[in-house]
């Protein structure tokens, strides 16, 4: 057990966060922790990182156990650099190699006790991945864009800049324990991926709240739910666990019918054997007989399976449009010396559903808002036109033109013809009675989504832009979303990095990458498997007189995976070797050499790990 919670008991004021709550997380486990927003997904994790303590129980945690907590809202100094904060996170195994450092200058002349409490430290070196972790910090700043700017000023971040960079100083720390609340916010798809590869083979133990679906069917070895005060912990993935629940409840359903359809006929019964066993005694003993048995049903009778909960009443409805809804020629922007699209035509027809998908800069909000003229186009061919009876709505989280300080209720009412309506508006989007006259200033980011949605769901539009329409949705929302996008008979264009929600509704994939678009018919899937990354491009592509080969088969692939791995694992035994003949070098070693060594070592097992990533993402692709 690394940390456990028992019988743990977590109220604000009047409202039960957790109740009696019983968990305990092992080494290598990887859990998934779902739950409405609200439900205190986050007040757990804090529980467990000892940032809160519990009202009622206890929380556990093992001796010397490292457990490291991603917030959604880092604090950092903003004089700090990128390069800074990554070396930061390493103070915990500074501290390991000074201790190290200090008992080898005594090993000459050790007695076995020094001798086993040098070999004693130096194992948990390893195991906390103290000889990988220039390596590991070489991979994280790599993958979440921040190779080449190690030494910009934190202050100078956006502030998903700087929660990426909170997690990469956690994941290069390498804690024993990671809890993840929220780690996909402000990564884009390449991102996502990454991350999915690298807790997958993370050595620790870890416990994730996300609401990315295709990332938790990827990382999660076990589902945690946590509804009504209550945990209850599944095994499998996301996708299982919903299976698993689904079945839980029907079976739960249908024990408690016929339990009562029991209980209902030993009532009835017991009641005519207490009238017939008036005055006799045989039939009166039996009556009594029949209670104490519907006594003993009462109290082993299952409970009946909770309500299902309330997920927000949303629909879209669309009047007729012409059959182009929207023509563009020519379209041109460029950002701060870099082009993000030049000379881009497109025409979207009625009944199209658009994703548009790309690296985080990439600029797909900066051109959907090109695309829709509330940019300017840099290009003096630009032409735009709207077909016949187009109406756009656009699905704006930010609120923009909304008076901060107008309550929930205020906005409702400005849409809808009496208070009651309002009121009534409000709450089939879970916005209760006493939360109604909440400013919108004030609202979280929930919140704001929701009522973005309310707004948009009351406009008879047939060209509805979303730009990330499920950031801060919990997944019941994200589902009603779907669905009734799912039957939306309009025209739909959207900005998303959620795998999942593509896949189900997008026909057409547009892709901006390196100052290119692209386009392709059909779904997200299709896209990936017909997409070459710029990345990948080389003079190889160029048309040749031979037949172009095959892609390497599933077989091969797995068997270079597994050949990876072995590499994998001989490169970080010869590095930790290497980083041990450093520290443990004469004075007058050649050190030049021996951290050359070492320097090309770590290079090695970061392309090895790359390639290892880069293959495992080829066989998922296969096995689909």
């Amino acid at each position: 057990m690394l940390v456990a919670l028992t019988n743990v008991d977590k109220y604000y004021g009047t409202q039960t966060v957790l109740e009696g709550v019983n968990f305990a997380l092992h080494p290598g486990e990887r859990v998934a922790l779902v739950g409405r927003n609200g439900a205190g997904k986050s007040t757990l994790l804090r529980l467990l990182s000892g940032e809160e303590e519990p009202l009622g129980g206890r929380v556990e945690r093992a001796r010397g156990v490292q457990v490291a907590m991603l917030r959604q809202d880092p604090v950092f100094d903003p004089e700090a650099t990128i390069h800074d904060v990554l070396e930061a996170a390493f103070h915990e195994l500074d501290a390991l190699e000074e201790q190290l450092e200090a008992l080898q200058l005594k090993l000459d002349r050790a007695d076995e006790e020094t001798l086993q409490a040098y070999h004693d430290l130096l194992e948990h070196y390893q195991l906390r991945g103290g000889f990988e972790r220039r390596a590991r910090r070489d991979g994280v700043t790599l993958a979440f864009g921040f190779r080449g700017r190690e030494f910009e000023r934190v202050g100078a971040l956006s502030g998903g800049e700087r929660t990426r960079l909170a997690l990469a100083a956690i994941l290069v720390a390498n804690p024993e324990v990671l809890l993840l609340d929220e780690p996909t916010n402000h990564l884009d798809i390449a991102m996502r991926e990454w991350l999915e590869g690298f807790l997958s083979r993370y050595p620790g133990a870890m416990i994730v709240v996300s609401h990315d679906r295709a990332f938790l069917d990827a990382v999660a070895t076990q589902t945690a739910y946590l509804r009504d005060g209550q945990l209850k912990v599944y095994p499998g993935n996301y996708s299982f666990f919903r299976k698993a629940l689904e079945v839980e409840l029907e079976q739960q359903l249908a024990l408690f019918e016929t339990q009562q359809k029991q209980i209902d006929r030993l009532e009835k019964s017991a009641a005519r054997m207490k009238i017939w066993g008036l005055g006799m005694a045989k039939l009166a003993r039996r009556a009594r007989s029949m209670e104490t048995r519907l006594e003993r049903m009462k109290a082993a009778q299952v409970d009946a399976p909770p309500p299902e909960e309330d997920v927000a009443e949303v629909r879209f409805e669309a009047d007729d449009s012409g059959e182009v809804v929207l023509e563009a020629r020519h379209l041109t922007k460029v950002f701060g010396g870099r082009q993000l699209f030049k000379d881009v035509s497109v025409t979207v027809r009625r009944g199209d559903r658009i994703a548009i998908v790309g690296l985080n800069g990439a600029g797909k909000t900066t051109f959907l808002r090109t695309l829709l003229g509330l940019l300017p186009s840099d290009s003096p061919r630009t032409e735009i036109r709207l077909g016949a009876r187009v109406r756009v709505g656009y699905y704006d989280q930010q609120l923009r033109g909304v008076d901060p300080e107008n309550t929930l209720y205020d906005e409702a009412r400005a849409l809808v013809e009496s208070d009651q309506a309002a009121r009534n508006l409000l709450g089939a989007f879970l916005f209760p009675y006493d939360a109604q006259t909440k400013r919108v200033k004030s609202l979280s980011g929930g919140e704001r989504a929701r009522l973005a949605l309310l707004k948009l769901s009351l406009e008879r539009n047939n060209l509805l832009i979303l730009d990330e329409p499920t950031n801060h949705l919990d997944m019941e929302m994200l589902e009603s979303l779907e669905e009734a996008l799912s039957e939306y008979t309009g025209t739909l264009l959207m900005v998303s990095h959620d795998r999942t929600f593509i896949e189900h509704l997008a026909t057409q994939i547009w892709l901006l990458e390196d100052g290119q678009f692209y386009s392709y018919p059909g779904s997200y899937s299709y896209y990936r498997q017909k997409h070459v990354p710029a990345s990948s491009k080389t003079e190889a592509e160029k048309p040749r007189a031979e037949r172009p080969r095959r892609g390497p088969s599933l077989w091969h692939l797995k068997r270079r995976h597994e050949a990876l791995e072995t590499e994998i694992a001989g490169l970080e035994e010869r590095l930790a070797l290497a980083q041990q003949a450093l520290e443990r070098a004469a004075p007058d070693a050649d050190f030049a050499r021996l951290g050359q060594e070492a320097a090309d070592l770590e290079e090695r097992l970061l392309a090895a790990m790359q390639e290892w990533d880069s293959v495992g993402a080829q066989i998922a692709e296969q096995e689909r």
